[in-house]
């Protein structure tokens, strides 16, 4: 396991307005750290926050937690619209590697967004 979340895609939140959906991500591209905020599925929704809800370590008052998808996940064999992704989830020094099911949709919107190397096309999704 790697002992740094560094290059990572950060699942920071996600958000219900009315019956719309999205997510929001950080990722790295070069040094800068870019905010990404995008429309996911009802099912995704309910799958993201069961991951942001999970607290392994301390009570958070003792610090915040992060969630980070390591680009390491395997097909559900039952279900081809899932897959089982490791997420790392960290709170200070503390940090550790769970397993997650989430859509291979949303997945692919993650592998998606890493791949783009164009500031232009990222920007469509920038939030501040």
């Amino acid at each position: 396991m790697r002992n740094s979340s560094s290059g990572m895609i950060e699942l920071l939140k996600v958000e219900k307005t009315e019956n719309n959906f999205s997510s929001i991500i950080v990722i790295e591209k070069k040094t800068e750290k870019i905010k990404l905020h995008f429309g996911i599925e009802s099912s995704d929704f309910r799958m993201l926050q069961k991951v942001l809800e999970f607290r392994p370590f301390e009570n958070i008052s003792v610090g915040k937690y992060r969630y980070f998808f390591t680009f390491s996940y395997r097909k559900d064999e039952k279900n081809s619209e899932l897959a089982f992704a490791d997420i790392r989830v960290e709170q200070n020094e503390k940090n550790k590697q769970f397993e997650f099911v989430l859509s291979r949709k949303y997945l692919s919107n993650l592998l998606w967004f890493e791949s783009l190397t164009d500031k232009k096309e990222i920007e469509k999704f920038t939030t501040k």
